[in-house]
C-alpha cells in the first residue's frame, strides 16, 4: 500500500445509505475523514481550530471528539459545501495559523466518462473497455451542450466550427437561444475560428496577449454548476482543443467528463477569476490570468467515494503535485505526454526508477523543444522504455498512470491540459485532475498501451528479483506459457509458483522438483497482468507477467 503521506480511499459515497464505511484522506498535518453525516479532521497534536463556510463566512459548528484525540468534527455539513478551516499548533512559538479549504461531497452521481479520439487496446482491459470515439469526439461534446439547462461556462484555448448552425458553435448558439446563460473565455493569441461563429450577443473574453503572460491553455467546460438538481452539473476537461486535427485526428487526445456539483463549482470559481465577475459580462479591471491568479479553490474532493484532487496553473504548484504522484508509485508508472522540459520531474522519474521501480514507461511526442528531457530519460531508464511517438499528427496527451496493475496500491490517473513545462507551471492557465480510481486508470492504460507499442516501446514487466541468484521469466508478455530460467549455480532448485490476478485472488499454484526446466501455462486465464510469487530453494522472488 502507499505510505500514509499520500492520499488513499476506502470506497464509499459520503451521502450514501451505508453508515458503516468512510473515506479518509491523509494530508501533511491532518487526516480528513468523510463519515455519512459529518466530516472529521484529526491532527497529530493539539491545535487551535476554527472553520467557516468559504462563501458566506458563517462559522461552522465544531464538536471535539472525546473518543479520539486531536479530532474536530464538522456536524452541520451540506452537500457540495466549501469549508475553509484554520489551525495553529499550540506548541508553535509563533502560533501561526495555516488555512485550507475542503469540499464536502456532493449529492451527485459521481459518474466519470473517459473518451479518446484514437485506437485503444481494449484487449488489455481489466475492468471497463475504453471508448475510442474517433472523429466523433466533438459530437459527444455537443451532446453535453445540448443537455445543458441553465449555465454554460467555456474556457477553450483554440477552436474551430464549420458554421454558426452546425458543430460545437451551433450547439452553443442553440443553448443560448433556448435561454442558457453562456460565457466564453478563449486564448487571445490563437486563431480560435469558432469564436466568430458564435452569436454576437454571447459574452466572451480573450486572454491577454502580452509578454508577461503565457497562454490560456485550458480546454474545460462547466455545465449547470449551480443547479438545484445535483445531477445536472458536469465538468468536461482533458487535453483536446476544439480544432479539426485535435478532435478528428491525426492528433491523439483524451477528454473526461465528471458529474459532480462540488467539482463543477470549483471550476466555476476558476472561470470567474479569469472572467473577473460572477455576472454575465466580464469585468476587465478585476479579470486575472496566469501569474496574477490566486490559489482560491478546494483541491480535495470525495466524488462518490473516489478521491479526486484538482489544481489550476500557475497558482497551485502543479509540478510539485506531479512529483508527489510519481513518488507515490509502488509498482508501475506509465506516461503519455507531449513533452517534458522540467528537470525536477525528469529527476523524480529517474530517482524512482533507480530506487527499484522497474516499470517506468513513457511515450512522448517527436517534438523537440529547447530543454527537452527525453534524451536524459532514455539514457537513465532505457531507450526501449522511454519512446517517442512517430505516427501521424501530435501525441498531444498529458496523462500519467500510477500502479495501474496493482489494485491494492491505489491506482491513480493524472490528466488535464498541463504540459510538463515551465511555461505551464509559471505562466499559462491550465487545469489538472488527479483521480484515484482503478477503473479510470484501466481505461487510460488502454490508450497508453496502444500508443506505446505503436511507438516501439517494450512493455517492462519482467524480473523483479532482489536476490543475487535470479529467476528469469520469458517470454513476457506471453500468449500463455511462461518459462523459468534459474541461475545454474543454485544447488537446490526445488520450487513453487503461486499466481495472483490484479485484485489479489490466487488463481493457480504449482510445485516443481527442478525449476531449471519448468513453465506455467496461463492460456486459460483472461488477458491482463498477473503477479507471481516464486520460491526456489530458500530464496523468494516476485515478478509480474502480462498475458496478451
Amino acid at each position: 500500500m502507499k505510505p500514509k503521506s499520500t492520499l488513499y480511499l476506502l470506497l464509499i459515497s459520503f451521502f450514501s445509505s451505508s453508515l458503516s464505511a468512510q473515506t479518509s484522506i491523509t494530508e501533511k498535518d491532518y487526516v480528513i475523514t468523510y463519515n455519512h453525516d459529518n466530516i472529521a479532521l484529526t491532527f497529530d497534536k493539539s491545535v487551535d481550530f476554527r472553520a467557516f463556510n468559504s462563501r458566506s463566512f458563517e462559522e461552522k459548528m465544531i464538536k471535539v471528539d472525546s473518543m479520539k484525540q486531536f479530532t474536530y468534527i464538522l456536524t452541520d455539513v451540506k452537500p457540495a459545501e466549501f469549508i475553509t478551516f484554520q489551525y495553529s499548533m499550540l506548541d508553535d512559538e509563533y502560533k501561526e495559523f495555516k488555512s485550507a479549504t475542503l469540499a464536502a461531497p456532493s449529492a451527485s452521481t459521481g459518474t466519470m466518462n473517459v473518451y479518446f479520439n484514437h485506437t485503444v487496446s481494449t484487449s488489455v482491459s481489466q475492468y471497463q473497455p475504453a471508448q475510442n470515439l474517433g472523429s466523433t469526439l466533438d459530437d459527444k461534446l455537443v451532446e453535453y451542450i445540448n443537455a445543458c439547462q441553465n449555465t454554460l461556462d467555456i474556457a477553450i484555448y483554440n477552436s474551430y466550427s464549420p458554421s454558426s448552425t452546425t458543430g460545437i458553435a451551433g450547439a452553443i448558439n442553440n443553448a443560448y437561444n433556448r435561454g442558457v446563460q453562456v460565457r466564453v473565455i478563449y486564448d487571445g493569441s490563437t486563431g480560435s475560428q469558432m469564436i466568430s461563429n458564435l452569436n454576437p450577443s454571447i459574452p466572451r473574453l480573450a486572454s491577454p496577449d502580452n509578454s508577461s503572460y503565457g497562454i490560456m491553455h485550458n480546454k474545460f467546460v462547466v455545465f449547470d454548476a449551480d443547479s438545484s438538481d445535483p445531477n445536472l452539473p458536469w465538468v468536461w476537461s482533458g487535453s483536446t482543443n476544439w480544432t479539426a486535427v485535435q478532435i478528428d485526428g491525426p492528433d491523439k487526445n483524451n477528454a473526461i467528463a465528471i458529474q459532480d456539483q462540488a467539482l463543477s463549482q470549483a471550476y466555476k470559481i476558476e472561470f470567474e477569476e479569469m472572467w473577473g465577475s460572477s455576472g454575465l459580462n466580464p469585468d476587465y479591471t478585476l479579470s486575472r490570468f496566469g501569474p496574477y491568479k490566486t490559489n482560491n479553490t478546494p483541491h480535495i474532493f470525495n466524488i462518490s467515494g473516489k478521491v479526486v484532487k484538482n489544481y489550476f496553473s500557475p497558482s497551485d504548484g502543479v509540478t510539485s503535485q506531479i512529483i508527489n504522484v510519481i513518488n507515490s508509485a509502488n509498482s508501475d508508472i506509465e506516461i503519455a505526454t507531449m513533452l517534458i522540459t522540467r528537470d525536477d520531474i525528469r529527476d523524480a522519474l529517474i530517482n524512482k526508477y533507480n530506487s527499484g521501480l522497474n516499470i517506468v514507461q513513457g511515450v512522448f511526442d517527436t517534438q523537440n523543444p529547447s530543454g527537452n528531457d527525453i534524451p536524459a530519460l532514455k539514457s537513465a531508464i532505457g531507450a526501449n522504455k522511454i519512446v517517442q511517438y512517430g505516427g501521424a499528427g501530435i501525441m498531444h496527451h498529458k496523462f500519467m498512470l500510477i500502479d495501474n496493475f496493482n489494485a491494492a496500491s491505489d491506482p491513480i490517473v493524472l490528466t488535464g491540459s498541463h504540459n510538463w513545462s515551465t511555461s505551464a507551471e509559471t505562466r499559462n492557465d491550465e487545469n489538472t485532475l488527479i483521480i484515484h480510481d482503478k477503473t479510470i486508470a484501466d481505461q487510460y492504460y488502454q490508450a497508453f498501451h496502444y500508443l506505446y507499442l505503436e511507438a516501439g516501446g517494450t512493455l517492462a514487466s519482467a524480473d523483479l528479483s532482489t536476490n543475487t541468484k535470479k529467476v528469469i521469466l520469458y517470454p513476457n508478455p506471453t500468449s500463455g506459457t511462461v518459462n523459468f530460467k534459474v541461475d545454474g549455480s543454485l544447488i537446490n532448485a526445488r520450487g513453487n509458483v503461486t499466481v495472483f490476478n490484479v485484485v489479489g485472488n490466487k488463481i493457480t499454484e504449482r510445485s516443481f522438483d527442478d525449476m531449471r526446466n519448468s513453465s506455467i501455462d496461463l492460456s486459460n486465464y483472461p488477458k491482463g497482468l498477473y503477479f507471481l510469487n516464486i520460491t526456489v530453494g530458500d530464496l523468494k522472488y516476485q515478478a509480474k507477467v502480462i498475458r496478451n
